[in-house]
């Protein structure tokens, strides 16, 4: 696949929180509307993070099929969990917003060193 392609589609998976921003920003706090955006924003981005797990999981085993490394593969699995835990109907807004963009920006950080020790393709 062509690398401004696979740019293309990456890019496009930060539409529905562009989305979600706009309509939460653009309609009254408490209505309808925002609150529908708010919960799509909080859900979309555990899914995210949940896919992006998988994939980590994928990469290990293709790895390593034989002996994938437990720490990585327990790794790959937390964000799974950190995903679940913001959507506990119990966790405040606040918390489940800081649990998401902690979890993903230690993914991102994972994923470019993981990339640059050669255990990931090359971010081109």
């Amino acid at each position: 696949m062509p690398t401004r392609t696979f740019w293309l589609i990456s890019l496009s998976g930060l539409a529905p929180f562009l989305v979600c921003l706009v309509i939460a920003y653009g309609s009254p706090e408490g209505s309808a509307p925002h609150d529908a955006a708010v919960r799509a924003f909080l859900v979309y981005a555990a899914l995210t993070l949940s896919f992006l797990g998988g994939a980590r999981w994928g990469a290990e085993l293709t790895r390593a099929p034989n002996a994938p490394n437990l720490w990585r593969m327990v790794a790959a699995a937390v964000p799974s969990v950190v995903g679940l835990a913001a959507l506990l109907p119990q966790t405040p807004f606040k918390v489940a917003l800081g649990l998401l963009m902690l979890s993903g920006g230690i993914q991102l950080a994972w994923d470019v060193s993981a990339s640059r020790a050669g255990l990931l393709p090359p971010w081109n």
